[in-house]
């Protein structure tokens, strides 16, 4: 465990001294803001806000994720007073603490300590966990939570308390994402006895009805909130066909489903080469572990049956309700593929000749050319989003300068929120002139910053409601409204 342990330290000192630093996506604004907030303030508020969700909600909610991350993102930023330090530290402590589960996995599943090893080794290269390390989201989290959950209902013998610990970190877990749900058969199958699957169900339910439900009522609507979603089907907004079911407009979710699914196949939303490579992979995982059922005992093939149906169904629900491509969908079944990986590290069996050792060459080899194309795409991502929102903050600095602002609506405007907490940012604009209006008599905002090209620039201007601060650029990339009442 030590020389695993030692290995993955290496790998992220060797990575993180290549890799670019900092945040880019605009989630990993929204959760470190939001852990920044929690940490002086121990409110979940959002600090970047989307129009319609202000019109539908009201003001203040939280964002659309599920509030775990930043919860403990934000715990963590209070004792250290961090920030996207923080956050790697955190996924980097995660990345070495799932080695080890994954190695005591394959323990538990009767296989031998080589074997062991080498599916700790490959979790350490399987694609996504050591680039994800960097960047301040819950993905590498995820996958330890769900680890630590099956591994104590596998490691945990008859104890009851350990089914009940393995309810309390898949509770927690499902705070983070609720997509962790998918992975409840195998660890009900893992405990084995009626009376440890009883109290790992009621740990898990009493979790999510006392914490769970009151932490989520005040998220935004949209996105992955499994409790609101927007009414178009078309968006996706993944469960938003289920509460159309709900409603009685069976035939609107069933056109919803259908054009998500063509839109993941063949249209915008489909994986580009790299992502359907991984995607691959990962298919591949899980068919070998179905395929091995059988070589092992009579709980690693109800184990590895319980593991399939659980990716199965996660990916049937990629396909139809969410956004496979755009980097989406690997990354939700990011979590599963570590529990699969004792029957991927496995050699078949037979004489001993190099055949045996297909399948663990195989995937190691396409895990490190994926690494490696992730590696790429990802530096090439974060140089040019970095530059973009440098760009957007520092054109907006010049001319709000030190005045105080408690609300700017700037789209985009992830980059300057951060810096200049805690001034709340309005990142998605009004589509129309009457969206503008409801949002001014919905809440107030010191600064609209607007495309030249906005339509609501020209009704903006001729309005006494404002003052456009930068007219005297002659070329401006943005224009700048302060508003005056």
């Amino acid at each position: 465990m030590l020389a695993l342990a030692a290995l993955a330290v290496a790998l992220l000192a060797v990575y993180g001294l290549r890799t670019r630093w900092g945040p880019a996506l605009a989630d990993e604004y929204v959760y470190l803001a939001g852990a920044r907030h929690f940490a002086r303030t121990g409110s979940l508020d959002a600090r970047f806000y989307d129009t319609r969700a202000i019109l539908a909600r009201g003001h203040p909610h939280q964002d659309v994720h599920g509030p775990g991350y930043v919860i403990l993102l934000g715990s963590l930023t209070a004792l250290v007073h961090g920030g996207y330090g923080t956050a790697v530290a955190l996924n980097a402590a995660a990345f070495v603490a799932g080695a080890l589960p994954v190695q005591a996995l394959a323990r538990g599943l009767g296989l031998d300590a080589r074997t062991a090893l080498r599916a700790g080794i490959l979790y350490l290269v399987l694609p996504g966990y050591l680039p994800f390390v960097f960047w301040a989201m819950p993905e590498v989290l995820l996958g330890t939570l769900f680890l630590g959950a099956l591994l104590l209902a596998v490691r945990g013998g008859d104890r009851t308390a350990a089914a009940a610990a393995a309810g309390i970190v898949l509770g927690f877990g499902l705070l983070v994402r609720e997509s962790l749900a998918f992975g409840v058969p195998a660890i009900v199958v893992a405990l084995r006895d009626g009376r440890r699957r009883a109290t790992f169900l009621a740990t898990v339910v009493l979790f999510v009805v006392c914490i769970h439900v009151p932490l989520s009522r005040q998220r935004a609507p949209g996105g992955v909130n499994f409790w609101r979603t927007p009414s178009d089907t078309s968006r996706p907004g993944g469960f938003a066909p289920w509460h159309a079911v709900r409603g009685g407009e069976v035939g609107r979710a069933v056109a919803g489903t259908w054009r998500r699914v063509v839109s993941n196949v063949a249209g915008p939303s489909a994986p580009n080469a790299t992502e359907t490579g991984i995607l691959t992979l990962f298919f591949a995982m899980a068919v070998v572990a179905w395929r091995r059922r059988r070589a092992g005992t009579e709980f690693a093939r109800q184990m590895a049956s319980a593991l399939v149906l659980g990716w199965l169904a996660l990916a049937f629900c990629m396909l139809t309700l969410f956004v496979l491509g755009r980097w989406s969908g690997f990354r939700y079944l990011m979590f599963l593929m570590p529990a699969l990986l004792p029957w991927t590290a496995r050699p078949a069996q037979g004489p001993a000749t190099a055949a045996r050792w297909t399948v663990p060459a195989t995937a190691a080899a396409a895990c490190l050319l994926f690494q490696a194309a992730v590696w790429q795409i990802h530096e090439r991502y974060k140089s040019s989003r970095q530059k973009r929102q440098e760009a957007v903050s520092s054109y907006v600095e010049r001319y709000v300068g030190a005045r105080p602002v408690g609300r700017i609506a700037l789209p985009s405007g992830f980059q300057y929120g951060w810096r200049h907490y805690p001034a709340e940012v309005i990142s998605s604009l009004p589509a129309s002139v009457g969206e503008l209006r409801a949002l001014e008599s919905a809440v107030w905002f010191d600064y609209l910053v607007l495309s030249p090209a906005s339509p609501l620039a020209a009704d903006t201007v001729d309005r006494d409601r404002y003052l456009l601060v930068n007219a005297t650029d002659p070329e401006p990339p943005l224009q700048i409204y302060r508003r005056l009442r």
